[in-house]
């Protein structure tokens, strides 16, 4: 580790202008890098909210997450990609670390943590962290250049991709209300006539982590004068959708989707409006021309193994479905045949069909109803 290159790297500096202070960090920035990178520390919805330390690096800010202590961390010895804290306190995962925007930064105040187990604990870090401070800021240092200045293979296959990262970062600061994202993952969906714990089961069995569980309440609009997002021989593809997941999720969502020549989804540009109020968004829709055509509202559990995010969604009166996706954003025809075989392989009762759209299928069902 010899030689490394004066890029600067300082302490984040609040109003105590020598102590090191912890974070936790918004879920929502998570995601956003996630998408670009399964690197990144994804805890959505964990017990606890992983937290880290700030570091300045090469002109950015960064933030090193920490991991709780395991058994097994007491035989690991600080290297350049982590350092060990104390004997059995816990990791510093410096690989994981990732660009941060300090307004997506929490400071945590020992004091108002109840759990006195894990305040100690937390305390019992800082202590070692205060003491250690230029070791960890010279690993930081060295590990950063290894990965974009000496390009070192074995760094940049267990690191994040720093510099791609400080770019997306960047573009998180002007896009906090709307958001542009091309999503290039392949996917397929299939209805499932199992019941939810046989499915979770199957995952499990599988190598499948159970993540977390949401349910989306998705208004679906559509101008019919200009014939935007209106449904074409009871097809549904471009979308412009008013979500609901929780009251500190709302967004308008416009969808404009690719297919391949069998009909699978290869391709998603998305936009993404947050909004405070579902009923006034849905209003202001209407003064422009838009109306509902549509509104579904599905359950659904998340999963996750290294290459690929599963989710079991329920609808009611409708049925339950498996949708599998791919990780990296790289659609090729042998990638749908490797979810197919994949999705067989968990045995479980499926339909014959895996590129289902069940917006389609609810709007197809709504249809018959009203005619009945």
């Amino acid at each position: 580790m010899q030689g490394a290159a004066n890029v600067p790297c300082n302490f984040f500096r609040g109003e105590n202008m020598e102590r090191l202070k912890f974070y936790n960090i918004d879920d929502k920035y998570i995601e956003y890098l996630y998408q670009f990178d399964n690197k990144v520390p994804f805890n959505k919805n964990s017990k606890r909210p992983y937290i880290g330390i700030i570091l300045e690096i090469n002109n950015t800010t960064y933030f090193a997450p920490m991991f709780s202590p395991k058994p097994q961390h007491s035989k690991y010895k600080s290297n350049a990609t982590y350092i060990k804290i104390g004997e059995n306190l816990g990791l510093i995962r410096l690989n994981n670390m990732i660009p941060v925007c300090k307004e997506n930064l929490r400071y945590i105040d020992f004091n108002k943590i109840q759990d006195k187990k894990y305040r100690n604990l937390l305390i019992q870090q800082n202590n070692f962290i205060q003491l250690h401070t230029e070791k960890i800021r010279d690993t930081a240092n060295k590990l950063y250049k290894f990965v974009t200045i000496d390009k070192k293979d074995f760094f940049i296959k267990i690191c994040c991709d720093f510099k791609m990262l400080e770019n997306k970062c960047k573009l998180f600061n002007h896009i906090k209300d709307r958001e542009e994202v091309n999503i290039n993952n392949t996917e397929i969906t299939c209805e499932v006539f199992d019941n939810i714990d046989t499915i979770k089961k199957s995952l499990e069995s599988n190598n499948f982590k159970y993540i977390e569980e949401f349910t989306l309440d998705d208004i679906y609009m559509c101008n019919v004068e200009s014939k935007q997002f209106v449904p074409y021989n009871e097809k549904i593809t471009d979308t412009l959708i008013i979500r609901y997941t929780d009251d500190e999720d709302k967004e308008i969502i416009c969808k404009k989707r690719a297919y391949n020549s069998d009909g699978f989804e290869i391709g998603t540009e998305k936009t993404v409006l947050k909004i405070d109020d579902i009923e006034k968004a849905e209003k202001i829709l209407n003064n422009l021309g838009y109306t509902r055509f549509l509104r579904m509202i599905d359950k659904n559990y998340r999963y996750e193994n290294e290459k690929y995010v599963a989710f079991i969604q329920v609808i009611d009166s409708l049925g339950t479905f498996l949708e599998i996706e791919t990780k990296k954003a790289n659609y090729t025809e042998k990638e749908i045949k490797n979810l197919i075989k994949l999705l067989k392989s968990l045995q479980l009762k499926t339909g014959t069909k895996f590129d289902i759209r069940k917006a389609e299928l609810w709007y197809k069902k709504q249809k018959i109803l009203k005619n009945l």
